[in-house]
């Protein structure tokens, strides 16, 4: 079976990631990953998987791409792409891949109504976690071709990943996503200024890149905080960084699963967040917090770190967690019935 991957961003995020993971859970199949070209294409490559650059995200290049691969199954990643594979796969099945929810998902918006309209054309959706059908205005419309199924997480490989030499030292707090609105990295350091009214000498990271990245580095200059918060941009292996961390931040608008929240998990970090989308489901007291305001960040900041035994706690909590997303067979299982359904 040849697997068309479709993604609209040529950076390594969550998203792509997850593609990377199902990629190579299925060797025996004939899997190909096509986005524009970029950063993401020496990612693809390294981890052993052929990779198709992309003119653009339109459906013109993506029907050109579908005539020249001609794939069994079109499996495209988040609501653009499934749309523009809808119009472009002709008799080739297409299965949507919805990995976040976003702000628009229950509003009459453009991108809402497209996929709506794309919908008949798509006989598969996946669905990351049960409030992407639920905060769907059109969501009715996925009933009967929609499966839930959160994401898989390796956490050895985590692990493993995360023992390679890292250049940096040791800090409190990691912020780890895309420097981008829906991962609202300019809150992060909005909290990180405030924890550091408290405790003075607290020390930050942010891992990732992204649109946001001149207004982060405006703020820091703007509040004193170059010396607090370290921008260490897009890393190909983020968890060696990450694992440096005590305590992950994720004050997130909006998440589908949730990917880097059980990541930090698996290395023992407590996470601290918004609770938006698949988060609520994966954060409870014992291995972090969902956080309503910034004096919530604050506060739940201050007891972990000035407190050993309610850190030591939460950290072990946080690993036990990871483990519940960690069946590996059982998500390739449920990836292969829709497959072989196709």
């Amino acid at each position: 079976m040849r697997v068309l991957h479709l993604l609209k961003s040529d950076k390594f995020s969550g998203a792509e990631n997850v593609v990377l993971t199902i990629m190579n859970l299925f060797p025996e199949e004939e899997m190909i990953y096509a986005s524009p070209d970029g950063p993401i294409r020496k990612v693809v490559e390294e981890a052993g998987h052929r990779f198709y650059a992309l003119e653009s995200s339109k459906i013109g290049s993506v029907k050109k791409a579908i005539a020249e691969l001609k794939p069994d199954v079109i499996h495209a990643h988040d609501f653009s792409m499934a749309t523009n594979a809808a119009w472009a796969a002709g008799k080739t099945p297409v299965i949507a891949h919805l990995h976040n929810n976003p702000p628009w998902l229950g509003k009459i918006h453009p991108k809402s109504v497209m996929f709506a309209l794309a919908l008949p054309r798509i006989q598969q959706v996946i669905s990351v976690s049960e409030s992407v059908q639920k905060e769907y205005l059109f969501g009715r419309l996925m009933n009967g071709k929609n499966t839930v199924l959160g994401n898989f997480v390796d956490v050895e490989r985590v692990r493993r990943m995360a023992q390679e030499p890292c250049p940096c030292g040791d800090v409190d707090l990691v912020f780890l996503g895309r420097l981008s609105a829906p991962k609202q990295p300019l809150l992060f350091c909005e909290i990180v200024k405030q924890v550091k009214e408290k405790i003075p000498g607290v020390t930050a990271r942010m891992i990732g890149d992204g649109e946001l990245a001149g207004e982060v580095r405006n703020y820091l200059n703007e509040n004193g905080l170059q010396d607090t918060i370290e921008l260490v941009g897009f890393q190909s292996n983020p968890y060696t960084y990450l694992k440096g961390g005590k305590i992950m931040v994720m004050p997130s608008a909006w998440e589908g699963f949730g990917l880097a929240a059980v990541e930090a998990l698996s290395l023992g970090l407590p996470v601290l967040c918004s609770g938006a989308g698949g988060l609520a489901n994966i954060i409870t007291d014992e291995c972090g917090k969902i956080c309503d305001s910034i004096n919530d960040y604050v506060a739940e900041i201050q007891k972990i770190v000035s407190i050993t035994k309610i850190y030591d706690e939460k950290s072990e909590k946080a690993k036990k967690r990871a483990e519940d997303y960690n069946d590996m067979q059982e998500y390739r299982r449920k990836l292969n019935d829709i497959y072989c359904g196709m």
